[in-house]
């Protein structure tokens, strides 16, 4: 049987090295330390963004809210 694809292939979480600044809200600060939600784009030589907490929160709600979605679109 083959394996089931992983859909969430370039996402992790990860303390942050130094101060920096969330990619969605730029008054959002994330200090070093501080948890960071890492998205990196495809390809060998992309690059990566990073997100606060609460942002990091809204977009996997949102992401949830969207698979279900489709989820229900298709047949058991």
């Amino acid at each position: 049987m083959a394996r089931v694809k992983s859909i969430l292939q370039r996402l992790e979480v990860r303390p942050a090295g130094r101060l920096s600044l969330c990619s969605h809200k730029k008054s959002h600060a994330i200090r070093k330390g501080e948890p960071r939600f890492v998205v990196r784009a495809p390809g060998p030589a992309a690059g990566e963004k990073g997100y606060c907490a609460a942002c990091a929160i809204q977009m996997i709600d949102k992401a949830q809210a969207d698979l279900a979605t489709l989820k229900g679109e298709l047949p058991d």
